[in-house]
């Protein structure tokens, strides 16, 4: 069996259909290097989400393998051996389920070793392992229908046909629809950097998975009514699974990964904690957290701990997950935002002193940055600090510059303990949910 085996894998176009898939995925995976980069959950996601087009790229590439018997006319003579048919097919199948798994795995190994360092669950590689087995049950149906079905056409045929009903069950499904369930294609992204796949949506790939392998051997194996028969219902069981084990939307497609939710804290004190996730960040954000906990020092009750802010709603609108619990007594929160171009976050410091340290507090997002960077400014002694749009994300600093070096002149302005006040007073009524906090840095609010 070794030798055969060896054969194929030397001779058929097995290494052929590796080298397209290891090509495809991973022109996808750095398509979106951005996206995941130092993220291992995230590089699963994008990794699954290849699925879409790589199961027609197998399913095509194994049509291509199971026409070579016909195509070079050798079947009468195989068939003049008296071997049964599983087992003149055995070796072809072997090579191209090795090559196709081994081209998948291939994509996630290269990821893994540029995020080395980073936190590299065993969660997130779940997804690529089961992957793998409907890639091999993708390649093994379409070799099996090349056998049985060996016009030119076949191979386009099988990859347009996945393509379409992918496409167009993503395009007819809405909402809570299971019919989006048949695209392998991931229309929700995790929305934040600690989920991974759900075990329902592995489940259901699995299912997809066992059942174009048995579909495979099946249509391989036997000639009669009984083998098709049994075939297609392999066929149909699979795709049901995909359909119907996972749960439609964002939240039956995402859960947290608890290895990666879980806090690190770095040696030393006042004490800075983030999230396994991003444990590789640590030395370089402790240093900014402590220099912004001195600053806070410097009012009344300041915390003494600082910790990254964990958002655990899944599939809600994003608005909502600035709500979140108050963090303890003693604590201050802050979110890591990490640049794509230097993998670290440049704004630790700001984020935690923004509002006194109360811009993650729970209040959810207030409607008076201006006067929280005006207290994060006069904390850390500046003239301005970065300022983010509370909804979109995008910088908007240039556009409040002006008034928030204007905020501070006036505050440094006043006799130092009258700073200090207003500044502690800001931070209280951010801490109470306010929205308009100018007035506190003016003098203007009620005692």
């Amino acid at each position: 069996m070794i030798r055969p085996l060896r054969t194929e894998l030397r001779r058929s176009n097995a290494p052929a259909v590796a080298v397209l898939l290891v090509v495809v995925g991973g022109l996808s995976a750095a398509s979106m290097y951005t996206f995941w980069q130092g993220q291992w959950l995230r590089l699963g996601y994008v990794h699954t989400t290849g699925m879409f087009i790589l199961m027609p790229l197998a399913l095509a590439g194994g049509a291509v393998l199971g026409r070579r018997d016909r195509r070079t006319r050798a079947e009468d003579l195989l068939l003049s051996t008296g071997r049964p048919r599983w087992q003149r097919a055995l070796p072809a199948m072997g090579a191209l389920g090795i090559a196709v798994a081994a081209a998948h795995l291939l994509v996630l190994a290269a990821g893994a070793a540029l995020l080395a360092g980073t936190y590299l669950g065993l969660r997130g590689a779940v997804a690529a392992l089961v992957d793998a087995l409907v890639l091999v049950g993708a390649a093994w149906t379409g070799m099996a229908a090349g056998r049985r079905w060996s016009a030119p056409v076949v191979p386009p045929l099988l990859a347009a046909a996945v393509l379409v009903v992918q496409v167009g069950a993503s395009e007819i499904a809405h909402g809570d629809d299971r019919l989006g369930n048949l695209s392998l294609m991931i229309s929700w992204p995790p929305d934040t950097v600690w989920e991974t796949t759900s075990s329902r949506l592995l489940l259901s790939h699995l299912a997809l998975g066992a059942g174009l392998l048995l579909t495979g051997v099946l249509l391989a194996a036997g000639a009669s009514v009984l083998w098709r028969a049994g075939a297609f219902a392999g066929l149909a069981a699979g795709v049901a699974g995909l359909v119907l084990i996972a749960n439609p939307g964002p939240s039956g497609i995402w859960q947290l990964d608890a290895g990666a939710y879980r806090y690190v804290c770095a040696d030393g004190t006042p004490q800075v904690c983030v999230t396994a996730v991003h444990a590789h960040l640590l030395p370089g954000v402790s240093a900014d957290a402590r220099r912004a906990l001195r600053a806070l020092a410097k009012l009344p009750g300041a915390p003494t701990r600082a910790v990254e802010l964990r958002l655990d709603t899944i599939g809600e609108n994003d608005s909502d997950q600035w709500f979140r619990p108050k963090p303890p007594p003693g604590t201050v929160q802050f979110q890591l935002e990490v640049d794509p171009g230097t993998g670290r976050d440049p704004d630790v410091a700001e984020s935690i002193v923004m509002g006194g340290g109360t811009r993650w507090s729970g209040c959810g997002h207030g409607s008076d940055d201006v006067a929280q960077a005006v207290a994060a400014a006069w904390l850390l002694d500046t003239d301005t600090v970065r300022l983010w749009d509370s909804w979109s994300g995008f910088d908007y600093a240039d556009r409040y510059q002006p008034e928030v070096r204007a905020g501070v002149q006036a505050l440094r302005a006043l006799p130092g303990a009258e700073q200090l006040h207003r500044v502690t007073a800001l931070r209280d009524a951010a801490a109470r949910c306010e929205q308009d906090l100018m007035p506190y840095l003016t003098g203007q609010a009620a005692p």
